[in-house]
């Protein structure tokens, strides 16, 4: 399995996770086998400098680099839809360091995103 995680710098497992989605500054993409750590790789999200749009070119980098899951703080209405479409399960976490959240996600603590938890930034 892959998992991505929204994150504020490129500290890895040691990264905290982004409150945001879509404007986090990197992934934190982390292969799972099992409920073990197999790989963990770190990329920058260039769609976080757009001026507009940078939820969906985000989503669509994310949907593209093979990911199953994404965790971050929050998510806008236009990620939020294109992760659904292209099935990624969608969970949210505080911020914390990444390796806690695998943690809590590994141990089905971490809640998924419902469309009435979309961020009211978004909410016009």
């Amino acid at each position: 399995m892959r998992v991505c995680v929204a994150t504020s710098g490129s500290g890895g497992l040691k990264d905290y996770v982004s409150p945001v989605f879509g404007r986090c500054p990197t992934f934190t993409i982390i292969d799972l086998v099992g409920s073990r750590i197999k790989n963990v790789t770190v990329m920058q999200n260039f769609a976080s400098m757009l001026g507009g749009g940078a939820g969906i070119q985000a989503a669509q980098m994310i949907a593209n680099s093979g990911c199953n899951v994404v965790i971050a703080g929050s998510f806008g209405p236009n990620s939020a839809q294109i992760l659904s479409m292209a099935r990624i399960d969608v969970r949210l976490c505080s911020p914390m360091p990444v390796e806690n959240a695998i943690d809590l996600f590994n141990r089905g603590i971490l809640q998924p995103l419902f469309a009435m938890q979309i961020s009211p930034y978004y909410i016009r």
